[in-house]
């Protein structure tokens, strides 16, 4: 299950840097505007507004339903959970296994973790913000976890002069250059449909992550999207994540979607702090393995939904 423990890995960090854009979701595509080819090329102030202005429109997220399907070559593994996601960086996403709690992924504004049952040790990952900024982190995967709010639509973008606009036969690319935790250039790269034919198309295809030389690190490919009956939002329904360098991908499918709903303290205190399980040590990306584990325990399967 080292594999899966990877794949899943991958998915804490797509999915910590994508969360903060999510609406009051409705059926797939129900009354969601359908995608129209641009008449000119447009221009980078254009895309990064729709992006920004659709961000804008969503301050929480709670999904109840969430199907996971993680894969590599022809082994697979599915996981069902829920995920909450509150601007600007909390998160939290848990699954199970045939029933077992399996995976604990979360963040807030000082630190981000994630815990894989069958990881070998299964360690409890954590690290602050201060400590990745400062690159002192030791990532087991070449990106931040900024970029998964990112990915679904969620965190607005900075100014339009970072970003240029890449014109392709079906496509327009968005494209930021960044860099790595590790420090190496990368290519932030935010896909648009432009094929006014594709009436079910969502308007964003793709979130993909390069490298300099413009190959592949990772991808969250969108291939359904909802709309918010209040907002008119547009937000993911079904999302594949991939790492091809490991043959790697992770399905996500969101139901039983509320936006902006209000998430009482107490509740938001339990769902956005880092928990400590049951014999289970925990593991500091910056600095190595903790002393010892804390005291308290609290399981993942004692939270209520």
């Amino acid at each position: 299950m080292r594999q899966f423990s990877a794949v899943l890995g991958l998915a804490a960090m797509l999915l910590l840097a994508g969360c903060n854009n999510w609406p009051h979701l409705r059926g797939t595509n129900n009354g969601a505007p359908a995608p129209r080819a641009f008449t000119d090329t447009p221009t980078r102030e254009t895309l990064v507004d729709y992006l920004n202005r659709n961000a804008r429109l969503i301050q929480s997220v709670d999904v109840n339903e969430l199907d996971l399907d993680a894969r590599q070559g022809q082994q697979s593994v599915g996981l069902r959970g829920w995920m909450v996601c509150q601007k600007p960086k909390n998160f939290r996403m848990t699954g199970k296994v045939v029933g077992k709690d399996a995976v604990d992924m979360g963040s807030n504004e000082r630190e981000f973790w994630y815990w894989i049952s069958k990881s070998e040790p299964p360690y409890l990952f954590h690290c602050s913000y201060d400590d990745l900024g400062r690159g002192r982190a030791r990532m087991p995967f070449p990106f931040q976890p900024d970029w998964i709010m990112e990915s679904l639509g969620i965190q607005e973008l900075g100014s339009p002069e970072n970003f240029q606009v890449v014109t392709k036969r079906d496509t327009i690319e968005l494209v930021e250059a960044s860099r790595s935790p590790q420090g190496q250039p990368v290519q932030k790269v935010t896909v648009f449909n432009n094929n006014a034919t594709r009436g079910s198309a969502p308007p964003v295809a793709a979130h993909i992550l390069r490298d300099a030389s413009g190959k592949e690190i990772c991808g969250a490919y969108i291939s359904a999207v909802q709309q918010d009956r209040g907002t008119g939002a547009v937000i993911p329904k079904k999302i594949r994540l991939v790492w091809p360098s490991e043959k790697m991908e992770l399905n996500l499918k969101l139901d039983e979607v509320e936006v902006n709903k209000q998430i009482e303290s107490q509740r938001a205190t339990i769902w956005f702090t880092r928990p400590n399980l049951e014999n289970v040590s925990t593991y500091n990306l910056a600095s190595g393995l903790d002393a010892a584990p804390t005291g308290a325990v609290r399981r993942v399967s004692g939270y209520s939904r």
